[in-house]
Formats: C-alpha cells, structure tokens, sequence
C-alpha cells in the first residue's frame, strides 16, 4: 500500500470518530517512535477536532504517542516554509532564468552559480514533494537541503553584488541577478534554518495543545 492509499485509508477510519456534522479535512502523517501514526482534523464550520489513527486504522489513545506525533508532523511542516521548499518550483524557475540571461550577457561564472542554485532548489523541491510522512530522518535531509541551498545562495551573491557595482544603470546581467535575488528572498529562510526552527517552538507547543483540548477520543495518562 502506497502512502497516498494509507492517508486515505487513515481518513476513512477517523471519520468513524467525527462527531455529528464533522468532516475529514487534512491529514497529516507521521513516525515519532517508529511506527506511523495519522493525524486527522475534523472541522464542522469553523471548529476543528482531532482524531490520530494507526497503520491499521485504529485510534490512537497514547497520549505521550498523540503529543509527538503532532509535534513531529508540525515540525516537518515548517521545515518546509523555512527552507523555501514550498516555493522551491518558483526559485528553481527565476534562477533558471537568470541563469540564461546571465550566459546571454557573457557573464559565465554568475550563471553558474545561479544554476548551482537552481539544481539546490530541484533536490529541495523533490525531496518535499507529495505524500510524505514526517520522521526524524526527513527533517534532517531538509535541515541538509536546506544548508545545501543556502550555500548556493549565498556564492551567487557575491556575483550580483559585482555585477551592480560601478554603473550608473543597472545593467541586463544585474537585473537578472537582482531578479533571481528577490525571488531568493522569498523563499523562506535557509541560511538559518536552525535559529528559525528553534524559534518555531511555541507554535509547534500550541498547535498541540490545541490538538489535545479537542480530541475526539479519550486518552491514557
């Protein structure tokens, strides 16, 4: 069974724990000790209830299970948002497109190192795409991907700020590289993933108790 048969899989069984009204409307999955656990919130109008189902569609009544599940899934998510891997098509895009008007203007060593950043974006970009199940092993390749990224970055900046040294104008080769820097400042924050992720406590904090407060099945101690 592939992860996207078992996420909806997952939503089937917690429906079984809606109250009346309640719908299925994301899923989130999960390894906190090894074993995948989903998380699934239901919403009737605006408020929203939680159930977390097993690999065989079981609740989940642990509630130290329940809490790290919720953690981890929460932690991955923002792994995503700080290393640009959510916007990661947008930068591989705008780089690319640097990276050929910097090789139409002659400037050979600063469309390298845009496309450097492009091909960083791809693997970012892919290692995030689609289903996935958020474990300790994934948060780490984006933390990697994430500094991979940053580094490409960053060398492509020492470029543009010598393409936009010394003219009047700014020249087609500093605007692509301007171009291609705008979107870099969109995409997240990478060169500080760490600081950024630790910032991201609370957060992760209340989405949890929020999870607990309004979960649909009675939990163990």
């Amino acid at each position: 069974m592939t992860l996207e048969e078992e996420l909806e899989t997952a939503v089937a069984a917690a429906g079984r724990h809606a109250r009346p009204g309640e719908q299925p409307v994301a899923v989130m999955a999960a390894e906190p000790a090894g074993a995948r656990v989903f998380v699934v919130a239901l919403a009737a109008g605006e408020e929203l209830g939680y159930v977390a189902v097993d690999g065989v569609g079981a609740a989940v009544a642990d509630r130290r299970l329940v809490k790290d599940a919720v953690s981890l899934a929460a932690l991955a998510e923002r792994a995503e948002e700080v290393s640009g891997a959510t916007v990661a098509d947008e930068l591989v895009a705008q780089f690319r497109e640097s990276s050929g008007a910097l090789h139409g203007a002659g400037e050979t060593e600063a469309a390298d190192a845009a496309e450097a950043v492009a091909v960083a974006g791809e693997r970012l970009g892919a290692a995030a795409a689609g289903p996935r199940a958020a474990t300790p092993v994934y948060l780490d390749r984006i933390a990697a991907l994430a500094d991979e990224l940053a580094t490409a970055i960053e060398a492509f900046i020492a470029h543009a700020e010598r393409l936009g040294q010394g003219a009047e104008r700014p020249t087609p080769a500093a605007e692509a590289a301007w171009a291609a820097l705008a979107a870099a400042a969109r995409a997240g924050e990478p060169g500080n993933f760490a600081r950024a992720m630790t910032a991201s406590s609370g957060a992760v904090d209340a989405l949890v108790a929020d999870v607990l407060d309004h979960y649909r099945v009675e939990l163990s101690a």
